[in-house]
């Protein structure tokens, strides 16, 4: 069976709420890859980033008819993502949560500096591993994640086919994640608090 073309994600959207599967899979196929891929940078296990992905886009799909979405559509599934890797951590990690509860504390006192120092280290951390891209994929990547633009609209504005911006962000995630594969945990945490101070 061949599959159904869109235009864009709303129009999948808007196709996918009147039960249209065919809309649903479109959506699915566009963006599963890259909601694992973003996941699995801050969780370090493909197994429970794809459990996550396809516990998101289970939820899109029983939701359909009632789900409202005021950003993107790739904004919608990260936030999402960031939202159940948090409670996920929160669940199965308590104890390392409580030193994460206390690391929030200690931001609000002058005691905060050697938080400060680590939080500006891994800054430095990640902004060396993405100047280590390839130029092209890191320029690519730089306008989905800061400036949040679809890959149809990075495709328009550097002539390029929406195909190939993604196989640009997919060498972009795998390259960073090969670079600070070390430093995983520390990412992690480092995420989790600013998540919590927002």
């Amino acid at each position: 069976m061949s599959m159904q073309k869109y235009n864009d994600d709303t129009e999948a959207l808007l196709q996918m709420a009147d039960g249209n599967i065919s809309a649903y899979r479109f959506l699915f196929d566009h963006h599963f890859s890259d909601l694992c891929n973003f996941l699995l940078i801050y969780l370090h296990s493909k197994e429970l980033s794809e459990e996550i992905a396809l516990d998101i886009f289970t939820y899109i799909w029983e939701k359909r008819q009632t789900l409202k979405i005021k950003v993107n559509f790739k904004s919608f599934l990260y936030a999402a993502a960031k939202n159940k890797a948090i409670s996920l951590y929160r669940k199965e990690h308590q104890k390392l949560y409580t030193s994460i509860e206390t690391s929030e504390s200690a931001l609000q006192n002058d005691s905060s500096s050697q938080f400060l120092m680590e939080n500006s280290e891994l800054r430095d951390l990640i902004n060396q591993a993405i100047l280590r891209l390839p130029e092209k994929s890191r320029q690519i990547y730089l306008m989905a994640w800061d400036e949040n633009l679809s890959y149809k609209d990075i495709a328009i504005k550097l002539g390029l086919s929406p195909k190939t911006i993604e196989n640009h962000v997919g060498i972009a995630l795998r390259k960073l994640r090969e670079s600070l594969k070390p430093y995983y945990k520390q990412i992690f945490m480092w995420w989790v608090i600013l998540q919590l101070l927002d």
